[in-house]
Formats: C-alpha cells, sequence, structure tokens
C-alpha cells in the first residue's frame, strides 16, 4: 500500500501545520492582546471560564493550565451549555464583574457560544470572544475579542485540526498577556513563553514526516477495530478527547474517551478487547503519569492494540504498541499544542482506507447542507436565563 493513495484533509493540515500555525503565532502581537483586554478589565478578574462547543471546547480544557500555572488565576473550562444556562455568577466568594467568560469559536456563528456571553453579560461579567471572524454574532456578542488569524491557504480546514490549534494560540496569548499585567511574569518571562509557542511549533517540522509514517501503519491496524477508546487526564484529556471527535467527523466510527482512573473503573470492562483499539496521551510531567503508566500496563493485558502519544521514552510503555514520541516543550502546558496532529494523520487515512467521506457526506441522512447546520448549530434558539 502506498500511502499517498490515500491522503485527505485531515493528513494534508497535519503536515502543513507548522507553517500555518507559525503564521498564526507571528499574528497575534502584544498589542493585540492590550487591544483585547486593558489593564483596568486584567484588574478586576478572580475567576475565568473558557468555553465553547467542541473542539472549541477543548482548546479551553488544553489551555486552562495555562491561565492557571503562569497567570495564577482560578480557570474553569466548561461545556457551552453549562455556561449558557447553568453558571451562577454570585458564587460564595466572587462578583459577577470578577468572571471573565472567554469564547472561542473560530467562525464566529455557534448559537449556544454566542448566547453563553450574552447571559454572561447580562449578569455583569467581562466577555472575551476568541474568534475567526470579528463580524459573526459571536464576536458581536462579546465586550472584546482576539482575532484567531488564521492565513488564507489552499488546505482545506475542515474537519477543524488546525483550528484548533490556533484557537490555543491565541489563548495562550491571552494568559500571557493576563500575567505580565498582573506581574505574575516578567518582562523577560512573558518574551521566553511568547517565543516557545513558536519554538514548539517549529520543532515538530522533524517529526512529521516518521508521524506520517507511523500513522498509516496505525490507520491499517485500526481500520477494522469495531471502536476506539481515548485516554488522557487533565489537558491530555483535550488531545484525547479531539482524537475521539476526528474519528467521528472523519468517518463517523463508534468512539469513546475518559481519563485513566475512570477507565480503569468503567471502559476496562467493554467486552472483547481485542477488538478496540486504545490511543493513550501520556506526558511525562502530568502529575498522573504513575497512574497511566498503569493504566497503559493494563491495556497491554487485556490484549488491545494500543497507539500512544507522549513526550517520554518509548521504553517506559509495553512492548508491542504504537508509541508517537513528540518533542518535549519548555512549558508543559504547550504540549496538547500540536500532539493531536498525531491521531489526525491517524483518522484522516481509516476515513480513506475505508471509503468515507468527512462528516458523513456520503450519507443523505447527515448531508451537511446550509439549512440542517444552520438548524443544529447556528439558529439554535437563544434563550438568557
Amino acid at each position: 500500500m502506498d500511502r499517498k493513495d490515500y491522503e485527505n484533509n485531515l493528513v494534508i493540515q497535519s503536515r502543513v501545520a507548522c507553517d500555518i500555525l507559525e503564521t498564526v503565532a507571528d499574528g497575534i502581537t502584544y498589542a493585540d492582546t492590550v487591544e483585547a483586554l486593558s489593564d483596568e478589565d486584567i484588574a478586576k478578574i478572580e475567576k475565568i471560564i473558557l468555553t465553547g462547543a467542541g473542539d472549541s471546547y477543548c482548546a479551553g480544557v488544553s489551555t486552562a493550565s495555562a491561565f492557571e500555572l503562569v497567570a495564577g488565576i482560578v480557570t474553569r473550562a466548561m461545556r457551552v451549555v453549562e455556561v449558557a444556562r447553568f453558571v451562577n455568577y454570585e458564587e460564595k466568594g466572587y462578583t459577577p464583574e470578577q468572571y471573565l467568560v472567554i469564547g472561542t469559536s473560530v467562525s464566529g456563528n455557534v448559537s449556544r457560544v454566542r448566547e453563553a456571553l450574552e447571559r454572561a453579560n447580562a449578569h455583569g461579567a467581562n466577555t472575551l470572544a476568541a474568534t475567526g471572524n470579528n463580524t459573526a454574532p459571536v464576536g458581536r456578542t462579546a465586550k472584546h475579542i482576539i482575532y484567531v488569524k488564521l492565513p488564507k491557504t489552499d488546505v482545506a480546514l475542515w474537519p477543524g485540526a488546525i483550528n484548533y490549534s490556533a484557537s490555543m494560540v491565541a489563548l495562550y496569548n491571552i494568559a500571557l498577556r493576563i500575567a505580565k499585567c498582573r506581574g505574575a511574569i516578567s518582562e523577560e518571562e512573558y518574551a521566553d513563553m511568547k517565543k516557545s509557542i513558536r519554538d514548539f511549533i517549529e520543532s515538530y517540522r522533524d517529526y512529521l514526516p516518521s508521524i506520517e509514517e507511523k500513522a498509516f501503519e496505525v490507520a491499517q491496524c485500526f481500520n477494522d477495530m469495531r471502536s476506539l477508546d481515548f485516554i488522557g487526564d487533565h489537558s491530555d484529556y483535550a488531545t484525547a478527547f479531539v482524537g475521539s471527535a476526528k474519528v467521528l467527523e472523519a468517518y463517523g466510527g463508534y468512539t469513546t474517551y475518559d481519563d485513566s482512573e475512570d477507565w480503569n473503573h468503567i471502559n476496562y470492562f467493554l467486552r472483547n478487547p481485542e477488538s478496540i483499539g486504545r490511543v493513550i496521551v501520556a506526558n511525562e510531567d502530568t502529575p498522573s503519569f504513575g497512574r497511566v503508566i498503569e493504566t497503559a500496563n493494563t491495556v497491554k493485558q487485556l490484549g488491545s492494540p494500543c497507539m500512544v502519544v507522549t513526550d517520554a521514552e518509548e521504553k517506559l510503555f509495553p512492548e508491542g504498541f504504537f508509541v508517537f514520541r513528540t518533542p518535549k516543550p519548555k512549558y508543559s502546558w504547550l504540549n496538547p499544542l500540536m500532539q493531536h496532529f498525531c491521531f489526525a494523520m491517524v483518522a484522516g487515512y481509516i476515513a480513506e482506507l475505508k471509503g468515507y467521506a468527512n462528516f458523513r457526506t456520503d450519507c443523505p441522512n447527515f448531508q451537511q447542507t446550509p439549512v440542517q447546520d444552520q438548524a443544529r448549530i447556528r439558529e439554535s434558539k437563544i434563550e438568557i436565563i
């Protein structure tokens, strides 16, 4: 088999990810973040909520640790329906004006993200949109905007592997801006962290060819699996979640995702484990790394084929696993920025091996016509509670 005969959007996006994301990183300046949030806005922040739908929710999960570790502010990544309908802005110890709600939507047209921002505004919280379309409803609703500057490209960006990383770049820049303004990091530390984002993207150039080759090998192994099961903790959970999402978007496969502890309590019991492909995201600086290694050994005992994405040494994982060794960033909170491309390639290849079209456009019930998309996502009724 020649893997060049089985390429699709996800594979091509992953291959050119460094070029596009370096442009995104270069395109967000400190002045842009100052325009997005003034010193006065930042001085009031005591709690940050990161929200969005699908990959945009995951962008919040993956970057929350940067806001907490670097800026030192209590930060929660929350599902958008929770923020849109259930958040209590009078929570004990906080007042509404102490909240900053950041809604991420590259398209800027997702109704629930707009609703979450409208509700936050109505309750007196501050709001910021991270969006690639600042004239769309999400951008118009937020009090402030950080622009996700995706360059013009001939590469099709759906399913959205690139968009996900671009959103993270924008959110990282906001975290650094807040940290610098509040004195949590020095001017020198800010410059170093800012540079580390671009350096980490660049570091993947030498790794991507071998990742692509191994991804095609994994795709052939996983192609006949009845389901794929993803495992990751904390920020690595976001990478696992996104990998699971690409299974659905790329070819409509059956998939599950969980953290290492709940996996040992629940997904461990799935029948016929030899017919389930497992994907583990495990980075060495993760506080639960030891638990993830235990989980990997359990997967080995069950007899499931397994793919591991890690910045740790391959020898730490059971023999026979497909281990994708990735660069180790200077700051561990950067790991989610690029690791998901390992599985994006796998998902792309599986879709082509199966002969299935992205977003189920091969099936009439799932055709993504504008009317269906608007009714399902973009024109869902807005209710401010």
